[in-house]
């Protein structure tokens, strides 16, 4: 397990130099190592396994050169020593209900237990289940797998670490104090099942005992099993307790008292800071909806496309559109789905300027008729087929003509991520590779098509995420709009709520939170039944894990496109926040009405995209794409009606019923494409330059909601043509 990833890349280099400076200390000595089977009472450790997986052989050699540092009392290095363990690779499996070694459910208090000092808000519900994500489930099968090695071999303790660790300053002279103590004690028997020599302890430290000088009796409290020695009697007891329920460094907690677990009173193994973790932790949501957490922002999405511009073509209905997401995932700006692309980037992609906005294009007319050119034009650049005749004379032309550059797909056939991955020199993510309905080519309004249909508020662009889902902002550049042949854009299944009574079929009122909400979501803070309908109230008061209260309403149902109205009036207050927004999560999409307390007479309007179909763990971005519009009027004065429009092709917002803002496709965002819950929410933010710092003496501070009118989308070809989802 890794999560340490820093961002900075003079941190990196840094990083690395001071690594690479330890070569000058020398070797340093560890006699602890030793290739002899002594037994039990005098023993040594003989074995080191490593666990890598087979596309990171990188990471290997980097281990082999960390453990070469060392040597052992006939001045052998550590290398000589190292086993490689090939480990469970997450890509590489879509089931793990055929494992009896890992039960992937596990709740809420097994995650506490590890840290019982913990602060909890009130009402908790301790038995909440979660689900491993596949990254911990692979990494929990490759220590089993490890484990199973040991037990069947003749090794009586073997020193495993993962791949992306380093060796402190110290470990050598550390780990020989921490050997000699443990066989000093009175024992025929093993030293210890488990000894944790990289570790990480709770935020209040470690349930322990003093058992030497440089050891303890471990009870409880740490985490990471990155790197840790096994007795042979510690891999049979281990295997013994199977299942592992949960993250397996966390389920080692709970096996403490069945095991003989040790401290070294240093972690004197290391995870590297120039590795990336490929790990999804499961427990981070949950942890932040109750408040543990406050700190964990979504992260920057970071690519390293080597081969570029991407361009692929193919038949009608072939897979063109999830080939589109999925390079999107992958990391390309993907344009797609249209019969030709904007006068400007047709201009700059036959020019070859490099300020091109698009890296991939998908089932674009104009690109593919000079797709023979481009062959020539992009040297480096890479061709895709999707066909259900893949073996045609005209795929064969393009063959030679790009030269090998050329994956053809049969469509016949589901497309994976290897194929596309191994093509294009990438390592895929750990998701399901996307199945859409093909949109076809949608047909791009002309130029002299894009005059404003509206008067627009000022507006004022704010710096948004830095993300390959979102365009840099150029002044000639207004997105994709497109003309949607057949839509009528029905809206139907009208639901209106005034609030004189809550409509629990409707509505769920939350408590919980979320990372830089400094209030703890409680329905006590929501009121029903008054003349202007509902009022959430923000509140100072100890929360336990906030120092504040305050309420948020979450539709039940999920929507996917329509209008969603709500007449309210916001509280001019520093530090809050009043939300109206349609959000998901895996992967995270939004999009956004706030006000900002601070500044009632304008409002922000933001959209977040991440790529994928359900179920990808795509979040990325903590900024969006903000937009702050002058309303030219106080809102917090008076009700006004304030509405989210969201279309299949466009978003548009509105104020009472005045159009006053409008995104298209690739504005700088995709339009979001996946079912998303509406909410309602009041809250006070950390962000003190957005909307400046709290003033508890004008609390408490309410929201009044009149009420919420939600159009959705009837069940439609046109609405079906464009989702090409199924509901989450």
């Amino acid at each position: 397990m890794n999560i340490i990833n820093p961002s900075n890349h003079l941190l990196k280099f840094i990083y690395k130099a001071v690594l690479s400076t330890r070569k000058l200390l020398g070797k340093s000595k560890c006699e602890v190592f030793s290739k002899a089977k002594l037994g039990y009472s005098l023993s040594s450790i003989s074995n080191i396994y490593v666990i890598n997986l087979d596309r990171s052989p990188k990471r290997w050699k980097k281990i082999q050169r960390e453990l070469s540092q060392v040597i052992d009392g006939n001045s052998e290095t550590l290398t000589s020593y190292a086993t490689r363990v090939s480990a469970v690779d997450a890509l590489n499996f879509d089931s793990f209900s055929d494992t009896k070694a890992v039960n992937d459910i596990y709740a809420l208090a097994d995650q506490l237990y590890v840290d019982p000092r913990s602060v909890l808000p009130p009402g908790v519900d301790l038995e909440h289940q979660i689900k491993m994500s596949r990254q911990e489930i692979a990494i929990t099968l490759s220590h089993i797998k490890t484990w199973e090695m040991i037990a069947s071999g003749s090794d009586n303790y073997v020193l495993v670490i993962e791949d992306d660790v380093c060796l402190k300053p110290g470990f050598s002279s550390h780990v020989k104090k921490v050997w000699s103590e443990l066989n000093s004690l009175d024992s025929n028997e093993a030293l210890f099942d488990v000894l944790y020599l990289s570790y990480k302890e709770v935020n209040f430290g470690a349930e322990k005992a003093r058992l030497t000088k440089n050891t303890f009796r471990l009870f409880r409290g740490v985490w990471f099993l990155s790197g840790y020695v096994l007795s042979k009697r510690g891999a049979n007891r281990l295997l013994s307790q199977l299942p592992v329920q949960g993250p397996v460094d966390l389920w080692m907690n709970h096996k403490f008292d069945k095991i003989d677990a040790v401290l070294s009173s240093k972690s004197v193994i290391s995870q590297r800071m120039d590795e990336k973790s490929e790990n999804y932790y499961s427990a981070l949501p949950a942890l932040s909806k109750i408040g543990v957490l406050n700190t964990e922002a979504p992260g920057v999405f970071k690519s390293n496309l080597s081969i570029k511009p991407i361009f692929v073509i193919g038949d009608k209905n072939s897979g063109l559109t999830s080939m589109s997401m999925a390079l999107s995932m992958l990391g390309y700006r993907c344009c797609s789905d249209l019969n030709k692309l904007p006068d400007q980037e047709q201009k700059r992609l036959i020019s070859k300027d490099s300020k091109r906005i698009f890296n991939a294009y998908i089932n674009v007319g104009s690109v593919e008729e000079n797709i023979t050119g481009l062959a020539n034009l992009y040297p480096e650049s890479r061709l895709i087929i999707l066909s259900a005749e893949p073996e045609n004379e005209h795929i064969n032309r393009l063959q030679k003509a790009w030269r090998g550059r050329v994956l053809v797909f049969d469509s016949k056939v589901i497309s994976r991520w290897k194929d596309v991955c191994e093509f294009l020199c990438i390592a895929p993510p750990v998701s399901p590779f996307p199945e859409l309905k093909d949109l076809g080519q949608r047909t791009l309004r002309l130029k002299e098509e894009n005059t404003l249909d509206y008067e627009p508020l000022p507006y004022q662009r704010m710096k948004a995420d830095p993300s390959p889902w979102i365009v840099p902002f150029e002044k000639e550049y207004f997105g994709m709009p497109t003309i949607l042949s057949g839509s009528n854009h029905k809206l139907s299944n009208e639901i209106i709520d005034e609030f004189q009574n809550l409509n629990t079929a409707i509505w769920d009122l939350r408590n919980d939170t979320f990372p830089g909400n400094l209030a703890l979501f409680t329905p006590s803070n929501f009121e029903e039944g008054r003349r202007e309908g509902g009022r959430v109230t923000i509140r100072s008061e100890d929360m336990g894990v906030r120092d504040y209260s305050s309420a948020a309403l979450t539709s039940k149902e999920n929507f996917l496109f329509g209008r969603f109205d709500a007449v309210l009036k916001p509280p001019r207050a520093n530090g809050v926040i009043a939300g109206i927004f349609l959000h998901r999560d895996t992967p995270r999409q939004e999009i956004d009405i706030e006000f900002l307390g601070n500044n009632p007479a304008k409002l922000l309007v933001n959209v977040y995209y991440n790529p994928g179909v359900d179920k990808a763990r795509f979040d990325y971005g903590y900024r969006g794409t903000p937009v702050l519009v002058d309303l030219g009027f106080d809102a917090s004065e008076d009700f006004h009606k304030y509405s989210i429009e969201w279309r299949p092709e466009e978003i548009r917002w509105y104020v009472d019923d005045k159009l006053i803002h409008k995104r298209y496709n690739w504005e700088p965002t995709p339009i979001p494409h996946l079912p998303m819950r509406f909410h309602i929410n009041l809250w006070p933010s950390m962000a003190r330059d957005l909307v400046g710092r709290i003033d508890k003496d004008h609390f408490p501070v309410s929201v009044d909601i009149q009420s919420v009118s939600l159009s959705v989308e009837s069940e439609s070809t046109d609405t079906e043509d464009f989702s090409g989802q199924q509901e989450a």
